[in-house]
């Protein structure tokens, strides 16, 4: 799977944060010329720090590469961002409307290759595959499409008494974190959770389920990153 865009949790929080990352940017352009060249070599240097960090912290494996990837493309939005304005500057960009954003596109493909060729990583290319399984995030897995379809009559006895704006909703999906059970059992329960909210939303707010599923995935993500272990289990779901 060849990856144009970064996952949706490094977008999600990249709009959280839009007006940080501008005056940002704005500083970097005025004050800094060389910065991608300095950029580049931090990039480099990350996942060595991130792995020395992770173990003396104690994180298990999955902590250490889930850190590493969502590092990596969150430095490399940074990278691209810089050079796609300054690329405007100099008046280097097409004056399509869709020119940025192809552009932005064809840079954050040329990363990939350059990163993958960096020798000093060892890790490259379990860092690159885990980037593109981070796209599976906000995709219901097929095994949660085929039960609904399967059972959607039990389903609906689950949503009955959450079809109401009062909350409970938002408490059914803050259990689904409690106990200590099997990572990938509670994946799946999770899974199940957040297409049972995105039913309540598309009946209640006529908001496309698929996109509902997709937001709840991304606002149980500052939750999910405290549990390394569910969220690599959430990425191997099929």
């Amino acid at each position: 799977m060849e990856v144009s865009l970064p996952d949706p949790i490094t977008n999600y929080n990249r709009q959280a944060i839009r007006q940080r990352y501008q005056r940002r940017e704005e500083y970097i352009l005025g004050h800094h010329p060389g910065f991608n060249l300095l950029y580049w070599q931090r990039i480099i240097r990350a996942p060595r720090r991130v792995e020395r960090w992770g173990r003396h912290l104690g994180w298990n494996r999955d902590q250490i590469m889930l850190t590493k990837a969502l590092l990596i493309t969150r430095m490399a939005c940074i990278f691209i961002d810089h050079i796609i304005r300054r690329m405007d500057e100099a008046d280097l960009l097409e004056p399509s409307p869709h020119s940025h954003q192809e552009e932005w596109e064809r840079q954050y493909r040329n990363f990939l290759r350059l990163f993958l060729q960096v020798n000093d990583v060892p890790d490259r290319r379990d860092i690159v595959k885990l980037m593109q399984r981070l796209h599976r995030y906000t995709i219901p897995p097929a095994f949660l499409l085929d039960f609904r379809q399967r059972h959607w009559r039990r389903i609906e006895q689950c949503l009955a008494p959450l079809l109401n704006p009062s909350g409970a909703a938002s408490l059914f999906i803050r259990r689904q974190f409690s106990g200590q059970s099997n990572p990938v059992f509670t994946a799946r329960r999770i899974c199940f959770t957040a297409a049972l909210y995105s039913d309540i939303q598309e009946r209640l707010y006529q908001q496309q389920w698929i996109f509902a599923y997709s937001d709840c995935m991304l606002r149980l993500y500052d939750q999910l990153r405290q549990h390394p272990a569910v969220l690599t289990a959430i990425l191997g779901l099929r």
